[in-house]
């Protein structure tokens, strides 16, 4: 009798442990479980949110392996290990994602917010309501577990990217001082856009110039092209020299003031030196820096020596305060 009272105690005492153990579950683990990433990002907010809007752009800085690469397209959507995430719909602050994760379908949002002048913050956060059943919902918890640290590795490959200026604006940008102060320029607008032989016509008419006045060339031809409007292409050439030369109808001399200025230095044809340009300029828009001067394109390599565009080296210099 008292064995029966004893195995009576016991399995009551069982009951009450399991019960416990299930409610816990139901304690530490809530019926919603709310999953959220961040990554604080040293970069200018614009830069930032431009790169990360711009969908096209994430095959640059999504971490994939080599097989996985052919199946980056923003119609397919991204993996990363056994996850798939695909863009649903685009936010006012960021991108609304779905994510398909071990057979589960999650649903959650990549938002971004300017923590300072440089520097960014990307949040990835999902929502999950968990299933009543307690095994199911431990499962589920460990998961979501997992997918957290997906989405870590994903957020710290866009860090890493964009925390390199070269990354987000195509070339290593210096800071540095101008140099060649005093330059001889002409100007032309043409009705569409300029040529290389129609630019090297108005540089080769400057070189002789510069050698019937007696002075030396002390640097690289500068070329800014201005666009006025659809068939209005206002072309400057100059070339820095080493001494003031008179002044003609058709030829002037200025003088650059010797103070800051920054410097990129790409390879590559004309649509890559334009790109290269432009995005000089959003450099100089994200730091909110100041220009007193037109910012110009030195080239590097006679584009009429060497035939093959993909080997021109320019840089691109912009005036700045």
């Amino acid at each position: 009798m008292q064995n029966l009272i004893a195995m009576k105690r016991i399995y009551l005492y069982l009951l009450i442990l399991v019960i416990a153990a299930i409610a816990s579950i139901y304690v530490f683990i809530p019926t919603e479980i709310n999953v959220t990433k961040i990554a604080a990002v040293n970069a200018t907010f614009p830069a930032g949110t431009r790169f990360f809007m711009n969908t096209e752009k994430w095959k640059e800085w999504w971490p994939v392996s080599d097989t996985e690469v052919s199946a980056i397209s923003k119609e397919v959507g991204f993996f990363h290990h056994q996850a798939h995430h695909t863009i649903t719909k685009e936010l006012f602050n960021g991108h609304a994602i779905n994510t398909t994760f071990k057979g589960n379908t999650f649903k959650g949002e990549i938002i971004y917010a300017q923590l300072g002048i440089d520097s960014v913050a990307f949040f990835w956060k999902y929502a999950y309501n968990c299933s009543y059943n307690p095994i199911t919902r431990i499962q589920e918890y460990y998961m979501l577990k997992e997918l957290k640290e997906n989405t870590s590795e994903i957020l710290g490959s866009l860090k890493s990217f964009l925390e390199k200026e070269e990354n987000v604006y195509g070339m290593k940008i210096q800071h540095s001082f101008v140099v060649d102060t005093i330059l001889i320029s002409t100007k032309t607008t043409f009705e569409t856009t300029p040529n290389i032989d129609q630019v090297y016509t108005m540089l080769n008419q400057l070189k002789d110039y510069t050698k019937a006045q007696g002075a030396k060339e002390t640097g690289f031809p500068m070329v800014n092209i201005t666009v006025l409007d659809k068939t209005h292409f206002q072309t400057m050439v100059a070339i820095p020299v080493d001494k003031k030369l008179n002044e003609t109808a058709q030829f002037s001399w200025k003088k650059m003031v010797a103070g800051k200025i920054l410097i990129g230095e790409v390879k590559g044809g004309d649509t890559r030196t334009k790109n290269a340009f432009a995005e000089m300029h959003n450099y100089v828009i994200d730091h909110q820096i100041t220009s007193p001067a037109i910012p110009f394109i030195s080239l590097v390599t006679d584009r009429k020596q060497e035939p093959d565009s993909s080997k021109w080296i320019s840089r691109i210099y912009y005036p700045v305060m």
